[in-house]
C-alpha cells in the first residue's frame, strides 16, 4: 500500500500584493524622472553649439560700487629746476667745483679768462672818457657862444638907442631949420639900420641857442650810448665769473680744467634737489585720454603721494609720450633719477555696476560677454563704460550678481550657448 503524501502537504496562505505595487510605482516614477532629466540634458546638449572646459576659463561676478578710470605708468624723478651754465665768451675755463659738490646761491663755480673781451672793455672805456671830455668842451664853447651873441645883441640895442636919440635931435633941428632935409633923411636911415641890427641880433641869439642845444643833445646821446656799451661790456666781464643761481649740487661737468672753450659752450649742469618732479612715460594710445591738471598718485617705497599732471609732451618717441607730474608736497629721501610708478586718475564714478577686467573686453570688442548659469554660458550683448586697470563699468546687459566669463572669449567662437564641462 502506497502511503499518501497528505502529511507532507502544507497550506500556503496567499499574501496581499499592495506592497509590490507600491515599490513598482515608485520605481516607475524614478525611471520616468530619470528619462525626463536625460531628455532635458540631451535637449540642452543638442541645443548647445559646443562644449568648453570650465578649467580654462576665469569668471567674476558683476557687483555695484565705485570705479576709478586711471592709467598706470612708469617714470623717473627729475629736478624741476635743473639749469645749465654756458660760456658767454671764448676763453680758458677754470673750474672751482667738482661734480656732486654741494653749492649755495651766489657761490663762484667757474671763471673764464677772455683777454679779447677785457681789451674791448678797456677800449670802450677810453672812448667813453673822450666823449665826456668832448661834452665838457662843447658846454664851454656853448657858454662862450652865448656870451658873444648876448654881447652882439646888447651892442645892437645900444646902437638902436643912440639912433633913436639922434633921430629925436634931428626932428627938433629940422623944425628950427638948423639941419637940412638931407641930413634928416640920413638920420632916419641910420635909425632903421639900428632897428634892423637889433632885431637880427635877437633872432640870431635865439637861433644860436637852439643850434647849440641841439648839438649838445646830440653829443650827450653819443655819450649815453657809450655809457650803455661800457656798462654791457662790464656786465659781460663780470659774468666771466660764473656763480650759482640756486642751492643744490653740481650735476655733470662738460669741460676739463683749463680747457679752451668757445662761446655758448655748455660748461656744467646744476640740480636743485629741494623740488623734484616725475617724468612719466605714457603709452601713445592712452595719451588722448589725459589732460593737464589731472590728479595723480606716485608710488615710492610702497607709499602713495598725491601729485598733479602738469604737462604732456606733444611729441611721440618710441611709442610713448612723456608727461611731467608734480608733487603736492615733496617726499623725504627722494633721489634724482629714481624709478617710480604713478597712477593718473582720469575720472571717477560712484555706485555703478562693475566687473573685474579681463581679456573678454578686447576679444569681445567691449560689446559681448558670456553669462554663466547652471553649467552653461550664454552669449549676452553688453555695453561697457569707463575702464580702469582692474575693473570696467557695465552700463547695460548685465545685473548685479551675474557671473560672466572674464577670460578670453576665443574658445566660444560666436556660439549662442556653450556647455561648461568639468
Amino acid at each position: 500500500m502506497i502511503r499518501s503524501t497528505s502529511n507532507q502537504d502544507k497550506v500556503i496562505t496567499k499574501k496581499p500584493t499592495s506592497k509590490k505595487w507600491l515599490i513598482a510605482g515608485m520605481t516607475g516614477i524614478g525611471l520616468l524622472s530619470a528619462v525626463a532629466l536625460s531628455l532635458d540634458n540631451f535637449s540642452q546638449l543638442f541645443s548647445a553649439e559646443q562644449v568648453v572646459s570650465s578649467q580654462q576659463l576665469k569668471t567674476a561676478k558683476v557687483k555695484r560700487g565705485d570705479i576709478i578710470q586711471d592709467v598706470r605708468v612708469e617714470g623717473r624723478t627729475l629736478a624741476a629746476v635743473s639749469p645749465s651754465l654756458y660760456a658767454i665768451a671764448s676763453g680758458t675755463v677754470t673750474l672751482h667745483v667738482k661734480a656732486g659738490d654741494t653749492i649755495s646761491a651766489g657761490q663762484a663755480l667757474a671763471s673764464l679768462d677772455s683777454p679779447e673781451l677785457r681789451n674791448q672793455l678797456l677800449q670802450e672805456k677810453a672812448t667813453l672818457q673822450r666823449l665826456e671830455m668832448d661834452v665838457k668842451r662843447q658846454q664851454i664853447a656853448i657858454k662862450q657862444q652865448r656870451l658873444d651873441n648876448t654881447q652882439a645883441m646888447e651892442l645892437a640895442k645900444v646902437e638902436l638907442e643912440a639912433a633913436q636919440s639922434e633921430m629925436a635931435r634931428a626932428n627938433a633941428s629940422i623944425e628950427k631949420q638948423i639941419i637940412s632935409k638931407l641930413e634928416l633923411e640920413q638920420t632916419m636911415v641910420e635909425l632903421k639900420r639900428a632897428e634892423l641890427n637889433e632885431r637880427h641880433a635877437i633872432d640870431s641869439l635865439t637861433l644860436s641857442q637852439e643850434q647849440l642845444s641841439f648839438e649838445l643833445q646830440s653829443t650827450q646821446l653819443d655819450l649815453d650810448r657809450q655809457r650803455h656799451l661800457v656798462s654791457d661790456l662790464q656786465r659781460q666781464v663780470d659774468a666771466l665769473t660764473l656763480t650759482s643761481p640756486l642751492n643744490g649740487i653740481v650735476g655733470n661737468l662738460n669741460v676739463q680744467q683749463k680747457q679752451h672753450v668757445q662761446r655758448d659752450t655748455e660748461l656744467m649742469s646744476l640740480v636743485d634737489l629741494r623740488e623734484l618732479e616725475v617724468e612719466a612715460y605714457i603709452p601713445e594710445n592712452l595719451a588722448d585720454d589725459l589732460g593737464i591738471g589731472l590728479a595723480a598718485h606716485v608710488q615710492i617705497n610702497n607709499q602713495y603721494y598725491p601729485a598733479t599732471l602738469m604737462a604732456i609732451s606733444p611729441e611721440v618717441e618710441n611709442g610713448r609720450v612723456s608727461g611731467r607730474i608734480r608733487f603736492e608736497q615733496q617726499p623725504d629721501n627722494l633721489r634724482q633719477n629714481q624709478r617710480v610708478n604713478a597712477q593718473i586718475i582720469i575720472s571717477q564714478k560712484r555706485n555703478v555696476l562693475k566687473v573685474e577686467r579681463g581679456a573678454f573686453v578686447e576679444t569681445g570688442s567691449a560689446r559681448l560677454a558670456y553669462r554663466v548659469s547652471d553649467g552653461n554660458a550664454y552669449r549676452t550683448s553688453i555695453q561697457l563704460g569707463i575702464k580702469s586697470i582692474r575693473e570696467v563699468e557695465v552700463k547695460d546687459g548685465l545685473q548685479a550678481g551675474d557671473t560672466i566669463v572674464i577670460s578670453s572669449l576665443s574658445p566660444f567662437g560666436q556660439a549662442q550657448q556653450v556647455i561648461l564641462s568639468e
